[in-house]
């Protein structure tokens, strides 16, 4: 897997060479998901970044988020997001020409989410990575392993489920084994049409055609807010120039796993936590470099 390749940059680049990112997340009970997620996409050579969440969060993010960032804040109901923010959030997708979204870290389990999510995924073809509240908002949609919404979509959707989130939304009694982790994967993605990164120990990324078993990370990293991270780094490779996808989400999930490792020689697996592997996201690309 010729990784390198995808951070070549040219000397004559500009920040909208290397996409806009939107991160759609965060309530007033979690912000720090979404904060993670956005702060994770800047360090991992997005252009430029967005982050959207409901208003009454906006202290605690403003305190925590980079300030490269751009903020968005949306109408809230009970601190998630309300259906309001959905049309803001598509005018805003069309106004600023976003090449990619991330959506659904700490979202809140409610109906919006899904919504906003739904009006994206079948309105515009671009990068859209669901994670988290934003899987479990399908998981009554699937039927026989396959989600409409997901089949007749014109976005290239990476779905990043850990095992009881791949189960309630594939339907698959979740094992363990090695060879059910791959063929699960696999099927899902090709029933969908979609990449699926099936988190845990060698994660496994698969569009349905071709399987990558990653090898980088550490148990250290089994802690709060670590997928978030992963998130965000996925939504920046995908906008790298290079046109293969797979490629793009596997780099992503190695580089989160060598920055977790990183992290791990530096802090213990005991004592890592999900802000110190962004801490590394640049150590790890630059030992690959």
């Amino acid at each position: 897997m010729k990784i390198h390749n995808i951070f070549k940059r040219s000397p004559f680049s500009h920040k909208n060479d290397f996409g806009h990112v939107l991160v759609v997340g965060s309530s007033y009970n979690m912000p720090g998901a979404g904060i993670l997620c956005a702060n994770s996409a800047i360090r991992s050579g997005a252009g430029l970044v967005t982050f959207a969440f409901p208003e009454s969060a906006y202290p605690v993010i403003a305190k925590n988020i980079k300030p490269e960032i751009m903020l968005l804040p949306l109408k809230d109901k009970i601190g998630e997001i309300s259906f309001k923010a959905v049309k803001e959030i598509i005018n805003f997708i069309e106004k600023k020409k976003i090449t990619s979204v991330v959506a659904g870290c700490g979202a809140g389990q409610n109906s919006n989410i899904k919504k906003l999510i739904t009006a994206i995924i079948k309105k515009y073809d671009i990068f859209v990575t669901i994670d988290a509240d934003g899987i479990n908002s399908f998981q009554k949609m699937q039927k026989n392993g396959i989600i409409k919404d997901f089949v007749n979509a014109k976005a290239k959707i990476i779905l990043t489920p850990h095992p009881k989130e791949f189960e309630r939304i594939s339907g698959m009694p979740y094992n363990p084994a090695d060879s059910f982790r791959r063929e699960a994967a696999k099927t899902f993605a090709s029933n969908n049409g979609i990449i699926c990164v099936l988190k845990g120990h060698k994660t496994i990324v698969s569009d349905g055609r071709g399987i990558y078993v990653n090898n980088s990370g550490n148990a250290g990293m089994a802690t709060a807010g670590s997928g978030d991270v992963l998130a965000g780094i996925i939504s920046a490779f995908v906008c790298n120039k290079n046109k293969n996808l797979m490629l793009k989400v596997a780099s992503a999930v190695y580089v989160h796993g060598l920055a977790g490792d990183k992290a791990a020689a530096e802090k213990t697996q005991t004592s890592l936590i999900a802000s110190d592997i962004i801490d590394n996201i640049a150590s790890a690309i630059g030992s690959i470099k």
